[in-house]
């Protein structure tokens, strides 16, 4: 059939096809860079493993670089995830990150924690992303005295747990019941980013809007 309108559904299948290559491309480039790292990974293996040609891949993305900074691009809904409760806060931003944003192999935030330990460059957009990502976000909710620095430090503890329960795979973390680990957790990072807050009747970890969310990058 030919001569479509570009309005109907002739004319949106194009479109449907390249997004759904796009992705597939994405989901090759996280697997390799996680697998290889960014160095080396080739532009060449990931349309191997997306089952497409090089030239696809520079079609979509340019360069490797360009196609890695996409590929491990990650967003936290820290407007989502922030109550009025400071407390409920608090657990709603661990929960998010240890049972969403790490958990996940292959997610953009793994990663670029995989990549970042042999990369510089990876290194650098992580330092970048974080910084941007959760450290001025989460700042601007902490009402005390040096905020960016209470931030950074929940930051660094959060990354922390994560690398050692997911990448790592450090045995009494990766083993631990994720619930044992918010409520041990939990009170360490109110101190920093919610001092004097205690958790009010339903903020205990597993009980707010982050828990068992689906939210990700």
């Amino acid at each position: 059939m030919s001569g479509g309108t570009g309005d109907g559904v002739t004319g949106a299948e194009p479109e449907r096809k390249g997004e759904r290559t796009r992705r597939r491309i994405m989901q090759a480039a996280r697997r390799k860079f996680a697998e290889v790292g960014y160095e080396r990974a080739t532009i060449r293996a990931i349309a191997a493993e997306a089952g497409v040609d090089k030239a696809s891949v520079i079609q979509y993305f340019g360069t490797k670089q360009e196609l890695f900074r996409e590929a491990v691009s990650w967003h936290v809904p820290i407007e989502e995830l922030t109550t009025p409760d400071p407390a409920r806060t608090v657990d709603n931003y661990l929960r998010a990150m240890l049972s969403s944003w790490a958990a996940d192999p292959d997610s953009p935030m793994a990663v670029l924690l995989r990549t970042s330990m042999t990369s510089e460059e990876a290194a650098e957009l992580l330092r970048r992303h974080v910084t941007k990502e959760t450290i001025e976000r989460v700042a601007a909710n902490v009402d005390a005295p040096d905020a960016r620095l209470r931030a950074a430090l929940s930051g660094a503890m959060m990354f922390g747990i994560a690398t050692q329960r997911y990448l790592l795979r450090m045995p009494d973390l990766a083993e631990a019941d994720l619930d044992d680990v918010l409520r041990l957790a939990a009170p360490l990072f109110r101190t920093l980013i919610a001092p004097g807050s205690e958790p009010g009747p339903g903020s205990e970890p597993g009980s707010g809007p982050g828990s068992g969310s689906e939210t990700g990058p």
